[in-house]
């Protein structure tokens, strides 16, 4: 199992309004066992570590109210600031706006305060 190293950083506050979209909700259910809080938490990572993207779970883009969304691929994770951890998923969005040394990580929770988490804590992601 990879194990990935970064950085709690902010993001443009986009995760938010994804993460609320009924198709995409209705998805990571299906794929994860729950829905998501409607919010991503950004990871700078400290270095790059080959994922093995044959193993994602995926969902397809599709339309909704008119508008066209895009497919987004899934790697269930436990992340963790000291040794408590919680699991939830990284998210690799078709379309991103993020460099490669930035991951997306949603979750049940609200990583951030469950955690404890301020911008610039140190994180362990374990990908399953």
């Amino acid at each position: 199992m990879p194990v990935l190293y970064g950085r709690v950083t902010s993001g443009k506050g986009e995760g938010r309004y994804y993460m609320s979209l009924k198709p995409y909700r209705k998805k990571f259910k299906s794929l994860l066992g729950y829905y998501p809080y409607e919010g991503t938490l950004n990871i700078k990572l400290s270095e790059y570590v080959p994922l093995d993207m044959s193993k994602c779970l995926e969902i397809e883009g599709f339309e909704y109210n008119g508008e066209r969304y895009y497919g987004v691929k899934l790697l269930p994770a436990k992340i963790s600031k000291d040794e408590f951890g919680v699991y939830g998923a990284l998210i690799f969005p078709e379309k991103s706006h993020h460099s490669k040394d930035i991951v997306e990580v949603i979750s049940p929770l609200n990583l951030r305060n469950y955690l404890s988490l301020r911008n610039g804590d140190v994180v362990k992601i374990l990908v399953e």
